[in-house]
């Protein structure tokens, strides 16, 4: 199946952009964690706020995925336990009330479990015998399985996680390692340099000092990478300069760089990967970004069908010649102060050559920022 390799996020500041992507970011992570008997999923219990009872709402996450040929839908609710605080007996800070998961059993789809409260019905699941009850409200019966059984159908979901990475929480910043990984051979310090030369960064040769203390360490800080680059004096000699990635280059050369290892291992890698940038246009030109997003779009780059989901204000992207109308989303907020997310796809009337850039700034999409004039009343224009 076709599946879409980039997708755009765009509306009005505090629309809700963020905090779809920062959602959907906790909700990979809570996957990805091994299970405890301590909760990890404090950041997952954010209800929204604008209604009543909200401390007794629970938050719902669900995700389809298609993993060799096969769909699976994966799912559960979460809430805070308000006894927690109260119970004279261990209690879990935070509780799963539902969990499911269904997928592709041959050629029909089926269920495989469905958790109520900490009541699992795992009759359908394959090697269900090894998997004992669980331990706490808390863990996700996902992971538990996992932990007993590492080859069947849970740990083919959870293992599609792993290929995950985002840059909400933790920033751009922790990419590095990727880059700096490429660094430690020299071929493979090659495919970095041409990358970045792809995009006008060009240099003969990047090196990094090793922390002394932590010398296996990758997330080496930006004063201690070194760009290199040769150039001819007038009198005809053939100079090397070495440059300092944190104090010489741009804030744009900076993030690249960051995001270059990233990459390349994941237009490479045998396992598909998913990757989440929220305000991808920051210190990116727009034809930087343009071919940033080709790169993803073009199949004889990107190899492992990997997929990009990003937040942005630059209408340069807004094109056909780059994304189609299914590649574009909105949030706008409701009259309660709920997010509304929508495809442009599915709005009607839109052609696909439109000239999607002018039409969303001339409101015909909505996700605008509604804008009132200002008046000062409390300072005299001569004071």
């Amino acid at each position: 199946m076709r599946l879409l390799k980039t997708v755009g996020l765009y509306g009005a500041n505090a629309s809700g952009k963020s905090n779809i992507v920062r959602a959907l970011e906790y909700f990979i992570q809570a996957i990805r964690k091994e299970p405890s008997s301590e909760s990890n999923l404090s950041l997952l219990c954010d209800p929204f706020l604008y209604q009543e009872n909200s401390n007794y709402t629970e938050s719902y996450f669900q995700i389809v995925l298609i993993i060799e040929n096969k769909k699976y839908r994966y799912g559960f609710t979460v809430k805070r336990n308000l006894n927690y605080y109260f119970s004279l007996v261990e209690e879990s800070k935070e509780i799963i009330t539902n969990e499911w998961l269904f997928g592709t059993k041959d050629k029909n789809s089926g269920e495989f479990f469905i958790r109520e409260n900490n009541h699992v019905n795992k009759d359908k699941l394959p090697n269900q015998h090894v998997i004992p009850a669980l331990p706490y409200k808390h863990t996700l019966f996902l992971t538990h399985a996992v932990a007993h059984d590492n080859q069947g159908v849970c740990a083919i979901v959870k293992r599609y996680f792993y290929g995950a990475g985002s840059n909400y929480s933790d920033g751009i910043e922790r990419f590095r390692k990727n880059s700096i990984s490429l660094l430690q051979k020299e071929e493979n310090k090659n495919f970095l340099l041409d990358f970045l030369s792809s995009f006008n960064i060009r240099y003969n040769d990047i090196s990094f000092e090793k922390d002394t203390i932590k010398p296996n360490e990758l997330l080496i800080p930006q004063e201690k990478i070194f760009f290199y680059k040769q150039f001819l004096t007038k009198k005809n000699e053939q100079v090397q300069i070495k440059l300092n990635l944190s104090f010489h280059e741009s804030a744009g050369t900076k993030k690249l760089f960051d995001l270059a290892g990233l990459l390349i291992y994941a237009f490479n890698t045998k396992l598909y990967s998913f990757i989440i940038i929220d305000e991808i246009d920051s210190n990116f030109h727009p034809s930087l970004l343009i071919k940033l997003i080709e790169l993803f779009n073009n199949p004889k780059i990107n190899k492992s069908k990997s997929q990009l989901l990003f937040t942005s204000h630059d209408t340069n992207l807004m094109s056909p010649s780059i994304m189609r109308r299914d590649q574009f989303y909105f949030t706008e907020k409701n009259e309660d102060d709920s997010t509304k997310l929508y495809s442009l796809a599915d709005l009607k009337g839109i052609r696909n050559d439109a000239d999607f850039a002018k039409q969303y700034l001339a409101g015909f999409y909505g996700a605008l920022p509604i804008l009132t004039d200002y008046i000062n009343e409390n300072i005299s224009p001569n004071e």
